[in-house]
């Protein structure tokens, strides 16, 4: 019995009109981290409460900012006993 194999032939390169897009940076992400970089920076600046209180909203920022790159889950939504 003679032994038979498929060579895969070469597929033809894809047209220059079908390439992808470039990187797109998140930008949901990033303006999120802009702002408590502001915040931030303005902190180091004022004292006291006022201090404490921008503190606060850079911490915020940041959390919706991770907020932005975790996924979305379907929390207890799937879960089954």
């Amino acid at each position: 019995m003679p032994f038979l194999a498929y060579i895969h032939a070469h597929e033809p390169d894809p047209d220059p009109g079908d390439e992808r897009r470039p990187w797109e940076p998140n930008w949901r992400l990033w303006r999120w981290v802009l702002a408590a970089a502001v915040f931030a920076l303005a902190s180091g600046y004022s004292t006291g409460a006022f201090q404490a209180l921008l503190i606060f909203i850079a911490f915020g920022l940041v959390c919706r900012a991770v907020h932005e790159l975790l996924p979305d889950g379907d929390g207890m939504r799937e879960y089954r006993q």
